[in-house]
């Protein structure tokens, strides 16, 4: 298992989510400065940037550059999952778009590079994210689905392409709620990180591109037959 900042889940973030769940730190207000939250809740400031990172995954802040982290309105619940997809379909299908693009080279590239201790963050993510949907989480099964990603391309080796998916994948928290809402959805996501992992350790990289491209690909034909729609034009493409 991971320890210390590496750890997927830590009280930093259980801490925070019950500040914004109990309305402490009300939508729309901005978090105290880095060093002062650090020193309020007493942990390093690995711990609290990863912290953030997983309440931004699953929709609870919002990270703005050069300006702070903010509450974020918790309104992706209130909207009918079908609905949500019909009015955001393009901006879902031109995210996936992108994660084929770049996430595949990305799990190839960490299976001819991958140390243990990458090993053992996403071994402890795919059984973290295995007990959250046993749980009933939905928040935690949401925000593993994130870290899975987020490790591979922060270990693959290419710094330029990792921040790049980052930075898109933090604009749209709402794709991943929702994707992972689907029936069934989860239970497949926690199989195919599985599977996904397996190739990594076996350092079989044309083994790991193929299995993210194809999660993914599956992932988006399930939204557009559970909504009915047609994939968009960008999908024929590639």
């Amino acid at each position: 298992m991971g320890t210390g900042n590496e750890q997927v889940w830590s009280a930093t973030v259980d801490h925070l989510r019950a500040l914004i769940d109990s309305g402490e730190l009300p939508a729309g207000s901005r978090l105290p400065a880095e060093r002062k939250l650090c020193e309020q809740l007493d942990v390093s400031r690995g711990s609290l940037r990863q912290a953030l990172r997983v309440l931004a995954s699953i929709g609870y802040v919002a990270i703005r550059p050069g300006s702070g982290t903010y509450v974020r309105e918790q309104l992706a619940g209130e909207v009918p999952l079908r609905s949500w997809f019909r009015e955001h379909d393009q901006l879902v299908d031109r995210l996936f778009e992108l994660r084929r693009t770049v996430e595949p080279t990305l799990a190839e590239r960490l299976a001819d590079r991958h140390t243990e201790a990458v090993l053992a963050t996403l071994t402890a993510n795919v059984a973290e994210m295995a007990a959250a949907a046993e749980a009933g989480d939905m928040l935690r099964v949401i925000a593993t689905d994130a870290e899975f990603h987020r490790v591979i391309a922060e270990n693959a080796g290419n710094d330029d392409v990792a921040a790049l998916l980052r930075s898109v994948l933090s604009l749209v928290g709402e794709e991943r709620r929702a994707a992972l809402r689907l029936p069934g959805q989860i239970a497949k996501a926690v199989e195919e990180h599985g599977g996904i992992l397996d190739a990594v350790r076996r350092c079989d990289g044309a083994q790991a591109r193929e299995l993210t491209l194809r999660h993914l690909q599956e992932a988006q034909e399930l939204v557009h037959h559970y909504t009915g729609a047609e994939p968009s034009t960008s999908d024929e493409t590639q």
